[in-house]
C-alpha cells in the first residue's frame, strides 16, 4: 500500500513559478487570454503559468473566444519528462530500478542509478537494453557509489551535470533494512555507524537530495525530489524489532518536509514516498524465511494483498513530472 497524505507546512505557501522553452510564445498569449476570463478571475497577472498553458478549463475558455484554438488533450502530457535527467539512488533493483525505469519510459534523457554494487545486475543491464530502444532512445546509466561518502556523491552529481547540462529528478531509494534486534539490545555501532542503518537510510538520502539539488540550483531548471520513506516511518510494524530502520524512515518524512521549505523559492519541489508492504529482494529477507509473514501483511491491506514494485511507477511519474508543480513537502 502507497499512502500520500498531506502534511501542512505553512498557512499558505506560493505557487511555483512554470518555466518551458518550447511554450515561451504561447505563454504571452495566454496570459493576455486572462482578460477574456476577468470576471471570473480577477485582472491580476498570474503567478505562475503552466509549461503547457492554455490547460484545463482556461484552455475551453481560450477555445470559445478563438474559433482557430484547435481543442487537445493534454492530461498525458502532463505526466511526460522529455528530455529530463535524473539521479535515482539504490537503483541497482527493486523499487529503485522500477522507479528508473519508469521515469525513462516517461521520457527522459538519462537516468543515473547510484548504487553501491561494483557492477549492475543482468536485471539492470535488462531494463538498460529495453529503454534504449524505446522511441527516444533513453539511457540508463550505471555509478557505483557508496552514497554515505557525501564528497563521492557531490562529485558524480557534478560530472552529470557536466555533461548533460541540467538536472531536472532525483528519487533517493537507497535503503536497508537489518536482522531484527531487541530494542534495549540494540549495540550503537550498529545503529549509527555510516555503513549501517541509519547511515544509508538518513545521510545517503540526505547526501543525494542534496547533489541533485546543487545541480538544480546550478542550471535553474527547478526540478522535483523524491524520498523515498516508508510507512514505517509514520506507523510501527507490531511484531517486528526494527526500531533502528522506523527511526531512519521518520527522519525522512521530516527532511522532506525541511527540504521543501528550503527549496520552495527555488523551484525545487521535494516530496516523500511511503511504500507499505512490497515483495523486493528486501523484504524477501522476511517473506521467504517466514511463509506466514505474507498472510499477516497481507491481511493488515484492506486490498488483502501485498503490493507488487510495478505499481509505484505511476505516483513516481506524477510526482517527478509537472503534473504535480504546486505538491510540495506532502508525504
Amino acid at each position: 500500500m502507497t499512502v500520500l497524505r498531506r502534511i501542512p507546512l505553512r498557512s499558505s505557501y506560493p505557487l511555483i513559478r512554470g518555466n518551458h522553452p518550447a511554450v515561451s510564445g504561447v505563454i504571452p498569449a495566454y496570459r493576455q487570454s486572462l482578460s477574456s476570463t476577468a470576471i471570473s478571475r480577477g485582472p491580476r497577472e498570474p503567478q505562475s503559468v503552466s509549461p503547457l498553458a492554455p490547460i484545463g478549463v482556461e484552455a475551453a475558455v481560450h477555445a470559445k473566444s478563438d474559433p482557430g484554438f484547435l481543442p487537445k488533450s493534454k492530461i498525458l502530457d502532463e505526466f511526460k519528462l522529455t528530455d529530463r535527467v535524473g539521479i535515482v539512488s539504490g537503483g541497482a533493483r527493486g523499487l529503485g530500478l522500477e522507479m528508473a525505469m519508469a521515469l525513462c519510459e516517461a521520457g527522459a534523457r538519462a537516468i543515473y542509478c547510484f548504487d553501491i554494487h561494483k557492477q549492475p545486475s543482468e536485471e539492470w543491464e535488462a531494463v538498460r537494453d529495453y529503454v534504449a530502444k524505446l522511441e527516444h532512445g533513453a539511457r540508463l546509466e550505471y555509478v557505483s557509489i557508496d552514497v554515505t561518502n557525501q564528497k563521492a556523491v557531490w562529485e558524480s552529481a557534478d560530472k552529470i551535470g557536466d555533461k548533460e547540462g541540467r538536472m531536472d529528478v532525483c528519487i533517493a531509494a537507497a535503503g536497508v533494512l537489518k536482522p531484527e534486534k531487541d530494542v534495549l539490545e540494540y549495540p550503537a555501532e550498529e545503529f549509527a555507524e555510516a555503513t549501517k542503518v541509519m547511515g544509508i537510510n538518513v545521510d545517503g538520502v540526505l547526501f543525494t537530495a542534496q547533489a541533485a539539488g546543487r545541480q538544480m540550483r546550478r542550471f535553474g531548471n527547478k526540478g522535483s525530489i523524491i524520498l523515498i520513506a516508508s510507512m514505517s516511518g509514520s506507523i510501527t510494524n507490531h511484531g517486528h524489532a526494527w526500531v533502528a530502520y522506523n527511526t531512519s524512515k521518520s527522519a525522512v518524512l521530516q527532511m522532506a518536509r525541511s527540504m521543501a521549505c528550503e527549496l520552495g523559492e527555488a523551484g525545487i519541489r521535494v516530496n516523500s514516498l511511503s511504500p507499505g508492504h512490497i515483495y523486493t529482494k528486501m523484504t524477501a529477507q522476511y517473506l521467504d524465511a517466514k511463509p506466514h509473514l505474507l498472510d499477516k501483511w497481507s491481511n493488515l491491506n484492506p486490498l488483502g494483498r501485498i503490493g507488487r514494485t510495478d505499481e509505484v511507477r505511476g505516483v513516481i511519474a506524477w510526482l517527478a513530472s509537472d503534473a504535480s508543480t504546486f505538491c510540495t513537502g506532502s508525504e
